[in-house]
């Protein structure tokens, strides 16, 4: 019997010139294997490969966490880029299998014509899930933060990514053999806690979005 459910696609830009291949499958093997186990409440068909190094999907039951799945993503194959789409419609085909390389149904159809699209914009995010309001509303809400930190150098990433473990400017500064001061600048020019706060809204709202409309 069909199901109504949320499937999530991920496209690698530029995946064709990808030089080392087998680092970049291990860097996305390595980030399906933890989201399954991160997120195993929220899903019902654990996050694959579904294209050589071109595209991962995962099937969700709601999408209470779909911001920090795509930041996770995001950040676990930087420098590569991806582009996500989540659509909200009916599987029909090895539903019981709850294998996302063999399923099939409007929702995938859905998700494959978007994607389309969406690699003719500069965006990276899509959905069709809820209605037309909410869905352009996170839209613009999780492309503009996308954006932002698409901005950010390696090094930015580097240590923002340290600091968020530790919120210790000191230890990120001996890691990497730089003052306290650097580390302090970095945090500034990245606008590291505004950006925290906005995501935690976002988070927030999502949250409260996945629960009562799934």
């Amino acid at each position: 019997m069909p199901k109504k459910l949320f499937v999530l696609l991920g496209d690698v830009k530029s995946s064709r010139e990808i030089k080392n291949r087998k680092l970049f499958q291990e860097k996305l093997i390595k980030v399906c294997n933890e989201l399954n186990q991160e997120y195993q409440q929220n899903l019902y068909a654990d996050f694959k490969i579904l294209k050589g190094l071109d595209e991962i999907g995962g099937v969700l039951t709601e999408t209470s966490s779909i911001y920090k799945i795509i930041s996770k993503i995001t950040n676990q194959i930087y420098p590569n880029t991806i582009r996500f789409i989540l659509v909200r419609d009916y599987i029909d085909t090895a539903l019981n299998s709850k294998d996302v390389t063999r399923m099939d149904g409007p929702a995938f159809h859905k998700a494959s014509e978007r994607m389309k699209l969406l690699k003719k914009s500069k965006t990276f995010f899509d959905m069709v899930t809820y209605n037309e309001t909410i869905d352009s509303s996170l839209i613009i809400m999780i492309n503009l933060m996308l954006l932002y930190k698409e901005r950010w150098t390696k090094k930015q990433r580097q240590i923002i990514e340290e600091y968020e473990k530790t919120l210790n400017q000191k230890k990120v500064a001996f890691k990497y053999n730089i003052t306290q001061q650097a580390v302090s600048k970095v945090i500034n020019n990245t606008k590291w806690k505004n950006i925290k706060d906005l995501e935690n809204q976002l988070n927030q709202i999502i949250g409260k979005l996945g629960v009562q409309l799934k």
